[in-house]
């Protein structure tokens, strides 16, 4: 009898630990993702009488509708370092699919000098679509003045595991806060 007490207490208590176990990792899963909701709505401005005025998502802080062509094709370019390989890179920004639309958005309520180039790019990123990201690069590499000379030039895609260690590397928080001005020095 004691021997079928210790097996189903046991048996209870592993089942505890992985019920426990699996609890967790399920739980820290849903708190580390952010909410559609959470995404979207990063700013509010509020008036006297406690009414919302103004509601702007973080890539429309961040990509505002006046925004200078400059900044504009800096960000195209900052973007593409996640997709492709050159000898030096300078900038960098991460992919996300409200990133693109908002600059889509962006592009075509202005008058860019090259927003056809801009649009063209964005519209493809926006269908996921990246096999042209080497080319998209050396456009706006091009735009501000690179040249066949200089290590900036893309020279092919990332592979996939190229990619995923840029975007660990250079976007996921680390434990020692090193921050993008200490990695920017290291290419």
């Amino acid at each position: 009898m004691k021997r079928k007490t210790k097996s189903v207490i046991s048996i209870i208590v592993i089942l505890i630990i992985f019920g426990g176990a699996f609890s967790y990792f399920k739980f820290t899963e849903q708190v580390e993702k952010p909410t559609p909701e959470e995404e979207k709505v990063k700013a509010v401005v509020v008036g006297n009488d406690g009414e919302i005025l103004e509601s702007k998502t973080k890539a429309e802080l961040l990509y505002p509708d006046n925004l200078v062509e400059s900044q504009v094709s800096e960000a195209i370019h900052s973007m593409s370092h996640q997709k492709v390989q050159s000898g030096a890179q300078w900038g960098r920004e991460q992919i996300t699919q409200e990133k693109i639309e908002r600059l889509l958005i962006v592009c075509k309520m202005n008058d860019y000098k090259y927003n056809e180039i801009y649009i063209s790019i964005l519209e493809r990123w926006s269908k996921g679509d990246f096999s042209k990201a080497v080319e998209d690069h050396n456009a706006v590499w091009e735009i501000h003045g690179g040249d066949e000379e200089a290590p900036g030039k893309a020279s092919r895609l990332s592979t996939p595991e190229e990619e995923m260690y840029y975007i660990k590397e250079y976007f996921t928080d680390k434990p020692d806060n090193q921050d993008e001005s200490n990695n920017s020095s290291q290419q």
